[in-house]
């Protein structure tokens, strides 16, 4: 067991080493062409910052590592340059198995992540636990060329997140009290208490208004499709993620059952 953690600490501090000689390089070609340390930082700082504010990218890129994690994948995301808001962010999942048995893969990148993933490739221990960490690489596509500024990193999932997501799924799969008392926990977690009570408030007061009963400060009222279908879209508004709807049981306007969209 002993050995096997320190041959994967080991592959972890080659991992790390070669993407800090791949940043070296990337500063001594900014130099030779008359760039200044500084305007390179500062450049790379706003790219990755750029990332890290569009609404709910990093959570998406979360829950999708989760979701595959039994596959080892890395997760892209790619940005072209005139994307104002982060609006056509491209994300995807790819599996260690896609990059590990073609060749050629690894062609279509830049050089500094081509040898990266050329080390991933070579490991034989993980160096990173799938149930605890995942792998980001974010791009964008810059100038007419669509030249690359790229970003590696690895991160830790956070469970309040995951956790979020599991109860979405189970809101929108069943109607059962437990579900609900998950959700409305997980807010009590997330939130301050003023806020979460707020939250709760403004959830439960419409339904309250049709049921006739108003429920107690803090208390969860009893589900429903539509109560719980609410309390998802809730939960994903506060995670800054898009919600698939699909409209069914509609009575006074049945030609619209059947038809899906997003609420962004």
């Amino acid at each position: 067991m002993l050995s096997g953690t320190l041959e994967a600490w080991k592959e972890h501090k080659l991992m790390c080493k070669t993407m800090r000689e791949n940043r070296e390089e990337s500063l001594v070609a900014h130099g030779a062409r008359g760039g200044r340390k500084k305007v390179h930082n500062d450049v790379n700082r706003d790219f990755t910052n750029w990332f890290d504010k569009v609404p709910g990218l990093s959570n998406e890129n979360q829950l999708v590592a989760w979701m595959h994690r039994s596959e080892a994948p890395f997760i892209s995301a790619v940005a072209s340059e005139g994307d104002a808001d982060g609006s056509e962010v491209r994300v995807e999942m790819i599996p260690r198995r896609v990059w590990r048995e073609d060749p050629h893969f690894v062609d279509n990148y830049p050089k500094g992540f081509r040898e990266w993933l050329q080390l991933l490739q070579r490991l034989t221990v993980p160096s990173f636990c799938m149930d605890t960490e995942y792998v980001t690489r974010v791009m964008m596509l810059v100038g007419h060329d669509n030249s690359q500024q790229t970003d590696i990193g690895a991160y830790h999932f956070d469970a309040l997140i995951i956790r979020g997501a599991e109860i979405v799924e189970a809101l929108t799969a069943a109607t059962r009290a437990e579900d609900l008392t998950d959700a409305y926990t997980w807010f009590r977690n997330e939130f301050s208490a003023d806020y979460s009570e707020q939250l709760m408030q403004r959830i439960n007061t419409p339904y309250a208004s049709v049921l006739g009963d108003t429920p107690s400060r803090g208390s969860v009222p009893a589900t429903s499709r539509a109560l719980n279908n609410e309390v998802a879209y809730t939960i994903f508004d506060c995670l800054q993620l898009e919600s698939d709807v699909r409209l069914t049981g509609l009575c006074s306007a049945v030609h619209l059952n059947g038809r899906e969209g997003v609420i962004r």
